[in-house]
Protein backbone atom coordinates (compact mmCIF):
# COMPACT_ATOMS: atom_id res chain seq x y z
CA UNK A 1 0.00 0.00 0.00
CA UNK A 2 1.80 3.12 -1.22
CA UNK A 3 0.91 6.38 0.42
CA UNK A 4 2.11 9.65 -0.99
CA UNK A 5 -0.06 11.73 1.34
CA UNK A 6 1.96 11.80 4.53
CA UNK A 7 -0.56 14.10 6.20
CA UNK A 8 -2.62 10.98 6.96
CA UNK A 9 0.15 9.57 9.15
CA UNK A 10 -0.40 10.39 12.79
CA UNK A 11 2.23 10.45 15.53
CA UNK A 12 1.60 9.51 19.13
CA UNK A 13 3.36 8.26 22.24
CA UNK A 14 3.75 4.55 22.85
CA UNK A 15 0.96 2.79 24.71
CA UNK A 16 0.27 -0.80 25.69
CA UNK A 17 -1.81 -1.52 22.61
CA UNK A 18 0.93 -0.32 20.24
CA UNK A 19 3.67 -2.41 21.89
CA UNK A 20 2.61 -5.65 20.20
CA UNK A 21 2.89 -4.03 16.77
CA UNK A 22 6.26 -2.54 17.68
CA UNK A 23 7.64 -5.87 18.88
CA UNK A 24 6.35 -7.58 15.71
CA UNK A 25 7.95 -4.95 13.47
CA UNK A 26 11.26 -5.30 15.28
CA UNK A 27 11.20 -9.09 15.23
CA UNK A 28 10.52 -9.02 11.49
CA UNK A 29 13.68 -6.92 11.09
CA UNK A 30 15.84 -9.49 12.91
CA UNK A 31 14.19 -12.65 11.57
CA UNK A 32 17.27 -13.41 9.50
CA UNK A 33 19.21 -14.21 12.66
CA UNK A 34 19.93 -17.94 12.67
CA UNK A 35 19.02 -19.14 16.15
CA UNK A 36 16.58 -17.97 18.79
CA UNK A 37 19.30 -17.36 21.41
CA UNK A 38 21.12 -14.94 19.10
CA UNK A 39 17.78 -13.37 18.13
CA UNK A 40 16.92 -12.86 21.81
CA UNK A 41 20.32 -11.27 22.49
CA UNK A 42 19.95 -8.97 19.50
CA UNK A 43 16.47 -8.01 20.66
CA UNK A 44 17.77 -7.10 24.09
CA UNK A 45 20.80 -5.15 22.84
CA UNK A 46 19.19 -3.23 19.99
CA UNK A 47 15.49 -2.88 20.80
CA UNK A 48 15.98 0.32 22.76
CA UNK A 49 13.14 2.18 24.38
CA UNK A 50 10.25 2.90 22.01
CA UNK A 51 9.04 6.49 22.33
CA UNK A 52 6.66 7.30 19.47
CA UNK A 53 4.57 5.54 16.87
CA UNK A 54 3.48 6.50 13.39
CA UNK A 55 0.00 5.24 12.50
CA UNK A 56 -1.95 5.13 9.28
CA UNK A 57 -5.63 4.24 9.47
CA UNK A 58 -5.22 2.97 13.06
CA UNK A 59 -2.31 0.70 12.08
CA UNK A 60 1.23 1.15 13.37
CA UNK A 61 3.45 1.68 10.33
CA UNK A 62 6.58 2.92 12.07
CA UNK A 63 8.06 3.72 15.42
CA UNK A 64 10.95 5.66 16.91
CA UNK A 65 13.10 4.47 19.76
CA UNK A 66 16.10 5.65 21.72
CA UNK A 67 19.27 3.66 22.32
CA UNK A 68 22.64 4.43 23.81
CA UNK A 69 25.16 4.16 21.00
CA UNK A 70 28.72 2.83 21.16
CA UNK A 71 30.14 6.16 22.31
CA UNK A 72 27.64 6.41 25.18
CA UNK A 73 25.35 9.01 23.64
CA UNK A 74 21.60 8.72 23.17
CA UNK A 75 20.47 8.19 19.62
CA UNK A 76 16.94 8.19 18.22
CA UNK A 77 16.30 5.70 15.42
CA UNK A 78 13.22 4.42 13.67
CA UNK A 79 11.80 1.35 11.94
CA UNK A 80 9.17 1.58 9.23
CA UNK A 81 7.02 -0.57 7.06
CA UNK A 82 8.71 -0.05 3.71
CA UNK A 83 5.68 1.40 1.93
CA UNK A 84 5.25 4.19 4.47
CA UNK A 85 8.80 5.44 4.81
CA UNK A 86 9.79 8.89 3.63
CA UNK A 87 12.45 11.24 4.90
CA UNK A 88 9.81 13.83 5.83
CA UNK A 89 7.69 11.53 7.99
CA UNK A 90 10.81 10.03 9.58
CA UNK A 91 11.92 13.53 10.61
CA UNK A 92 8.47 14.24 12.05
CA UNK A 93 8.42 10.96 13.98
CA UNK A 94 11.93 11.49 15.35
CA UNK A 95 11.02 15.04 16.36
CA UNK A 96 7.99 13.70 18.25
CA UNK A 97 10.17 11.01 19.86
CA UNK A 98 12.83 13.53 20.86
CA UNK A 99 10.21 15.70 22.57
CA UNK A 100 8.88 12.64 24.41
CA UNK A 101 12.41 11.66 25.42
CA UNK A 102 13.29 15.13 26.71
CA UNK A 103 10.06 15.34 28.68
CA UNK A 104 10.47 11.87 30.18
CA UNK A 105 14.19 12.06 30.92
CA UNK A 106 14.67 15.66 32.01
CA UNK A 107 17.80 15.29 34.14
CA UNK A 108 20.80 15.11 31.76
CA UNK A 109 23.13 13.94 34.55
CA UNK A 110 21.23 10.68 35.12
CA UNK A 111 19.58 10.37 31.71
CA UNK A 112 21.61 7.38 30.47
CA UNK A 113 21.22 5.42 33.69
CA UNK A 114 17.45 6.02 33.77
CA UNK A 115 17.21 5.12 30.09
CA UNK A 116 19.12 1.86 30.61
CA UNK A 117 16.90 0.97 33.57
CA UNK A 118 13.69 1.75 31.69
CA UNK A 119 14.83 -0.23 28.65
CA UNK A 120 15.79 -3.24 30.76
CA UNK A 121 12.49 -3.15 32.66
CA UNK A 122 10.51 -2.98 29.43
CA UNK A 123 12.52 -5.82 27.91
CA UNK A 124 12.03 -7.99 31.02
CA UNK A 125 8.30 -7.23 31.04
CA UNK A 126 7.97 -8.10 27.35
CA UNK A 127 9.81 -11.39 27.92
CA UNK A 128 7.55 -12.19 30.88
CA UNK A 129 4.43 -11.49 28.79
CA UNK A 130 5.50 -13.67 25.87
Amino acid sequence: MKTNNTTNIQFDQINISSLKSIVNMYQNKINDTVNSEARSLQLENNFGLPLSVASFENRVVGYAFVVINKVGETEINSYWEKDFYSIEVEKDLKFHAENTFNTTFKDPEFRNIKLQNATQRLFNWLNYCN
